[in-house]
């Protein structure tokens, strides 16, 4: 269960676990999710349990018959299913990555602490794949929302009045292609996009961090009036616990943003009060609707990774070099950057412990690096370390480093304490050579180009 808390459809029907006659059980995240699977389940006539999650639920799982734990409190979530008697659980709502150093554990925390140090490693499908595998292999079966509430998901065609432009069709489609081919990296399934160009990727911050960037006009003025926010599930994610999701609070953000709609992928994602939703949406003039991929076929694009991935060597340029790790993040960042170039769609990527964390879009390096600030991988940057290597395309400048490379830029990756920066690009200018190394040392962090060894 991470950013977004998006539940998804499986082979089980509502019909079937209702006769069954046991309590339901909910994993329960923040958001209205969680409460709208109990009403759901309720309408049914199933018995409700609910295991809500603290410093997250919604008050309103008190409707509920429900117990309070910790996140880290694994043998008291496992222990409340149990005693209730459930044998099908759902896990629904937001949360966001935790601090394993500041959690209140238990005895089931540490005996299944593989588990859990397993779940700091890759990107959200793969943690929640993990999770998944954790409560089936507690004797539970993880069901999805459409098992629970059918009608929650995403119908094609509109959903409120106004209907997208030629131009707004164009960027979805855009977007939608975008976020097919970063599917095997597991980055994000949220892109907004116009129909000239991608302006930004979901990172691990989720969609509202994302459209709260955006901020009033700024950079999606850049893109006209027809840049939309796309919601689109990733090839071959865990479909149960993790679709798309788009509630009211996603309209609110993205008219604020200045986005002209939002589309969804139809039947294979959820849309939380969507009565509410509907009304804000022609409140704000923003078009909602549903649009079918056909197992996302019909969204992807001709273009083809570049070869970024095998282009020149690079070299170590300051005082720190990069762990064998970190080497590894270097290596899946410049994949990412071929699919973005292929796609023209961003200049870089931010990599750490083999999770691709965000990729830029159209905003600036150095702001794009700033925004990472208060991004963690499950506690993991709180533990002193430097952490994420930056990868940038050199055709963020004008094919050199120096064009790249500024105090800007250095001194965001010392306020987010970064390990390292990498530019696929040479250094054509030698005389700024001594400047950028000393930024580079002053920020602490290892510093890569292409080009001869020193």
């Amino acid at each position: 269960m991470t950013r977004g808390g998006r539940v998804g459809a499986t082979d089980t029907s509502a019909a079937t676990t209702a006769r069954q006659g046991r309590p339901l059980g909910i994993l329960a995240g923040g958001g209205p999710l969680p409460i709208e699977l109990a009403e759901a389940g309720t309408g049914a006539g199933r018995p409700i349990h609910i295991v809500a999650i603290e410093g997250f639920a919604d008050p309103d799982v008190a409707r509920f018959p429900h117990e309070r734990v910790s996140i880290g409190q694994l043998g008291r979530i496992i222990a409340s299913f149990k005693r209730a008697g459930t044998e099908e659980i759902a896990i629904a709502g937001t949360m966001q990555r935790p601090n394993l150093a500041g959690l209140r554990i238990d005895w089931g925390f540490v005996r299944n602490l593989p588990t859990v140090l397993a779940l700091t490693r890759g990107g959200d499908d793969s943690v929640l794949r993990r999770v998944v595998r954790f409560f089936e292999g507690n004797g539970f079966k993880v069901i999805g929302a459409s098992d629970i509430a059918p009608d929650l998901l995403a119908p094609t065609g509109l959903i409120a009045a106004r209907a997208p432009t030629t131009d707004d069709e164009t960027a979805i489609r855009r977007a939608a292609a975008l976020i097919t081919a970063l599917g095997p990296f597991d980055i994000g399934q949220g892109v907004v996009a116009g129909p000239t160009g991608v302006v930004v990727v979901e990172g691990i911050k989720g969609t509202d961090a994302m459209l709260r960037d955006l901020g009033p006009g700024g950079i999606v003025a850049a893109h006209g009036k027809g840049a939309v926010l796309v919601k689109l599930a990733k090839p071959g994610q865990e479909m149960r616990i993790d679709l798309p999701t788009i509630g009211p609070e996603t309209v609110r953000l993205a008219a604020a943003g200045g986005l002209a709609g939002i589309g969804i992928g139809a039947g294979g994602a959820i849309v939380l009060q969507r009565q509410a939703l509907a009304e804000c949406a022609d409140r704000e003039g923003l078009f909602v609707t549903g649009f079918e991929t056909g197992g996302n076929a019909n969204v992807r694009s001709d273009a083809a990774p570049s070869a970024i991935a095998a282009s020149p060597a690079l070299h170590i340029v300051a005082r720190r070099a990069p762990t064998p790790g970190q080497r590894r993040d270097i290596a899946l960042g410049r994949q990412v950057l071929g699919v973005l170039r292929a796609h023209e769609a961003g200049y870089a990527a931010l990599v750490a412990r083999e999770h691709v964390l965000a990729v830029s879009g159209s905003i600036g390096l150095a702001d794009f690096t700033a925004s990472q600030g208060t991004t963690r991988t499950w506690g993991r940057w709180t533990l002193g370390e430097r952490r994420g290597v930056l990868i940038v395309d050199g055709a963020a400048g004008d094919g050199t480093a120096e064009a790249i490379l500024d105090v800007a830029l250095f001194s965001a990756a010392k306020r987010v304490r970064l390990a390292g920066i990498v530019v696929l690009a040479p250094l054509a200018d030698e005389a700024r050579r001594a400047d950028i190394v000393a930024w580079a040392n002053e920020a602490g962090v290892f510093l890569m180009w292409h080009g001869d060894e020193p």
